[in-house]
């Protein structure tokens, strides 16, 4: 009997499109740490590609600049963010899609913290007057706007959400409240997370629900305006 022999596995070699993305991968992990522990300062090109376990120049040669790899972590992590978010809310809209949201956010802030805080590292630099990346992050922050006035749009449609409610407005406040919390968190990384989520989830059923239930004296509970509602006339 012919003896079996052993299995041999042989790695098949990377073609050059799958070696490129590796190292993407690998600098733009590292670039997060970086970013993290050193902040902007720190996160240079030449600590990147080295952290990375490359040569000093590839990072350079890949972003051609401090801002071109700003610039791709932006979309990168927003990037995850959307996926997660499309992933969680599907077809829902309204209140559900709104709550199913604020849902995916909380899993987010706890499955990829280094990647949030990264990101709002660069959200915050963005401000800087000498920023050659703000023009990102307001790009995101407004489709992120369009997404949520989009819900609420399709909400008001299907009698899901109060039809007085202005859906620009709405998408503001909500954009800014989930921004706030995450803040927050990270400045203070005991605050209640959980508790905060759920507060908010119960403002958004109450400001966003299409009726009120009555009150003692059977008249209908007055409509907050935290989100604003259209104007009269």
């Amino acid at each position: 009997m012919t003896p079996l022999l052993p299995s041999v596995t042989e790695e098949r070699p990377r073609t050059q499109s799958e070696r490129a993305a590796l190292s993407d991968r690998r600098m733009t992990e590292a670039a997060i740490r970086l970013l993290v522990e050193r902040g902007t300062a720190g996160a240079t090109l030449k600590a990147i590609g080295e952290e990375a376990g490359y040569s000093r120049g590839l990072a350079t040669h890949r972003f051609g600049s401090k801002a071109g790899l700003f610039r791709h972590l932006i979309k990168h992590v927003s990037n995850l963010w959307v996926e997660q978010l499309e992933r969680g809310v599907g077809e829902k809209s309204g209140v559900e899609a709104l709550t199913t949201a604020v849902d995916v956010h909380y899993r987010f802030l706890r499955e990829a913290p280094e990647a949030v805080r990264a990101m709002y590292i660069l959200w915050l630099a963005s401000v800087d007057p000498s920023s050659r990346f703000k023009a990102n992050v307001a790009e995101i922050h407004r489709a992120q706007r369009a997404g949520v006035e989009e819900w609420v749009r399709r909400g008001q449609s299907r009698g899901e959400v109060r039809d007085d409610l202005d859906p620009v407005r709405a998408a503001e406040q909500f954009v800014a409240l989930i921004a706030g919390i995450t803040f927050q968190w990270l400045v203070n990384p005991q605050m209640p997370l959980k508790a905060m989520h759920e507060a908010l989830k119960r403002e958004i059923r109450f400001l966003l629900a299409p009726s009120r239930s009555a009150g003692p004296d059977g008249a209908a509970e007055p409509t907050d305006t935290n989100f604003r509602t259209k104007s009269p006339g």
